[in-house]
C-alpha cells in the first residue's frame, strides 16, 4: 500500500484503516484485467496465543465513519487539493427506508406469478435461472449469479474483477451513463470503480458494497479527468454530471447517492439555473433541502466519486424468496458482519477475542493489523458471522421524477462543459 510521506496524512489513514473507511487502493492504479473475486464467507484463521497491549494512542479517537453522514447542509466540503489520496470511504451505513407512496411503485411483487416450490426447483437446476439475487443489506450481504459489469463505449473500469453486480444496477448504471454521451457530444468515458466482489459478502476496503447494489463512479471533469481525481468549483463539468444525476434519480430505483456538501451546492445551484423545479430539488438534495428522507448526501471522501446505492427490486426479492433453500444447500455462506468496539486500556487481542467468540488473527484480518498491537481508544472492527436478516418484503418507494425543466430568462439551455483537455489514467 502506497502512504504518503506526510506524517499527518499518515496518522490520519491508520484511524482510518481500522475503522474500515480506508479508499479503493485495488482500484487506483488504473484498469485491471483480472478476473478476481473476492472471497465469501466469515473471516477466520487460526487463535493467537500471544496476548497484545495497549498502547495509548494520546490523542482522542477519529469519530466512527457512520458517524454524522446524515449532518447539517454545512457540514462537509471537498478535499482540498488535486488528486487527494483514496483514504475515506463513508460507505457504511444504512439509512431509514423511504415511506411508499400512495400511486407509486404498485403492481405485482416481482416473481409473484412464480410460487416458492416453482422458484426452488429452478434454482436446483441452475443457480442463475431466474437472475442475481442480492441477500441482506449493503453492509451486510451477498450477491449470488451476479453480472459483471461489461465493457463499454462511453465508461471504463477500473478493477474488472471487482465490477460485480445484479443485473438491475448494471442496467440502470448503463442506461444513465449512454444517456450522458448521448445528449452532450464529445463526452469523454466516465470511470466505474468498485461494485462488488463476484459472491458479494465483505469487500475490503468498503464497509459496504457487499450485495452487488452499491457503485462507485467518477464525477465528470473539465480538465484533469481521471479516476479519483478530486472535483471541485474549477473543475466540474456542471452539465454532464447533473444529467447523469438527473438520470439515475428520473429512471433507475436509487436508494441513496453520496456527494460531497460543496459539490451539492454547485450541483443543485446550476440545476436551479436551467429551470429544474425548486421544490423537486428541496426533496432530493441534503443541503438546502426540505425533505426527512433526500436522496443526495454528504458523506466524507465523495469528492472525488460518486457512490451510488440501487434497490435493484428483483434481485432483492428473488434473494428473500431464495435465501432459505439457498443457505440449507450451503450455495450462500453467511457473510461476515461488523460491530465496532473502541479499545480500551488494559484490552489485549486475546482478551477481546474472548469476548467476542472469534479468533485473534480474524480481528487482525479485519483491520489489517500486522501484528498483536491494539491501541486505546482506537475504534476497531470484530467480525461476527450468522444468518442475514432478510427482510419480510421490500417496500419499492416510487420514484422521484422531476417536472420538465422550464426556461428561465437569461440563461442558456446546458450544453456541457468544454470536452476535457486532458484524459489521462494514472
Amino acid at each position: 500500500m502506497r502512504v504518503p510521506s506526510s506524517s499527518r496524512v499518515l496518522a490520519f489513514g491508520l484511524v482510518l484503516a481500522v475503522t474500515g473507511c480506508v479508499g479503493p487502493f485495488a482500484s487506483r492504479s488504473g484498469p485491471q484485467s483480472s478476473d478476481s473475486t473476492t472471497a465469501r464467507g466469515a473471516a477466520g484463521g487460526e487463535a493467537s496465543d500471544s496476548p497484545a497491549r495497549a498502547i495509548d494512542a494520546g490523542a482522542p479517537s477519529e469519530p466512527d465513519c457512520d458517524e454524522g453522514v446524515a449532518a447539517a447542509a454545512g457540514a462537509g466540503s471537498a478535499d482540498e487539493g488535486a488528486d487527494a489520496e483514496p483514504t475515506t470511504l463513508d460507505d457504511g451505513f444504512e439509512l431509514p427506508e423511504q415511506a411508499a407512496t400512495p400511486g407509486g411503485a404498485s403492481g405485482p411483487a416481482p416473481f409473484a406469478e412464480l410460487t416458492d416450490a416453482e422458484i426452488n426447483a429452478r434454482l436446483r437446476a441452475d443457480i442463475g435461472a431466474l437472475g442475481p439475487m442480492s441477500i441482506g443489506r449493503a453492509h451486510g450481504g451477498v450477491l449470488v449469479a451476479g453480472v459483471r459489469m461489461p465493457a463499454g463505449e462511453n465508461w471504463e473500469l477500473m478493477a474488472p474483477g471487482r465490477a460485480w453486480g445484479t443485473q438491475e444496477t448494471v442496467d440502470a448504471l448503463s442506461h444513465a451513463i449512454d444517456a450522458v454521451a448521448a445528449r452532450f457530444p464529445d463526452t469523454p468515458k466516465v470511470f466505474i470503480g468498485d461494485v462488488s466482489g463476484r459472491y458479494g459478502g465483505h469487500f475490503p476496503p468498503h464497509v459496504s458494497h457487499q450485495s452487488g447494489r452499491d457503485v462507485d463512479i467518477s464525477y465528470y471533469l473539465t480538465e484533469g479527468h481521471r479516476w479519483y481525481a478530486t472535483a471541485n468549483g474549477s473543475n466540474l463539468d456542471r452539465a454532464r454530471t447533473w444529467h447523469l444525476i438527473r438520470t439515475l434519480i428520473a429512471e433507475s430505483d436509487v436508494d441513496l447517492i453520496l456527494v460531497d456538501t460543496s459539490l451539492q451546492r454547485i450541483l443543485k445551484a446550476h440545476a436551479l439555473e436551467i429551470g429544474e423545479d425548486p421544490a423537486w430539488l428541496d426533496q432530493i438534495f441534503q443541503v438546502g433541502g426540505k425533505s426527512q428522507r433526500p436522496l443526495i448526501f454528504h458523506a466524507k471522501g465523495h469528492a472525488s466519486h460518486l457512490h451510488v446505492r440501487f434497490y435493484s427490486p428483483r434481485a432483492q426479492e428473488l434473494g428473500r424468496r431464495a435465501y432459505r433453500l439457498l443457505l440449507a444447500r450451503r450455495l450462500v455462506a453467511a457473510p461476515t458482519q461488523y460491530i465496532t468496539h473502541t479499545v480500551k486500556r488494559g484490552e489485549t487481542l486475546s482478551h477481546l477475542a474472548l469476548r467476542y467468540k472469534v479468533t485473534g488473527e480474524a480481528i487482525k484480518k479485519a483491520n489489517a493489523l500486522k501484528k498483536d498491537v491494539l491501541r486505546v481508544n482506537k475504534p476497531i472492527k470484530i467480525p461476527q458471522t450468522g444468518g442475514i436478516a432478510v427482510p419480510a418484503r421490500l417496500v419499492l418507494p416510487a420514484r422521484r421524477v422531476p417536472p420538465s425543466p422550464v426556461a428561465v430568462a437569461g440563461t442558456k439551455p446546458a450544453s456541457g462543459g468544454a470536452p476535457c483537455r486532458r484524459t489521462t489514467v494514472p
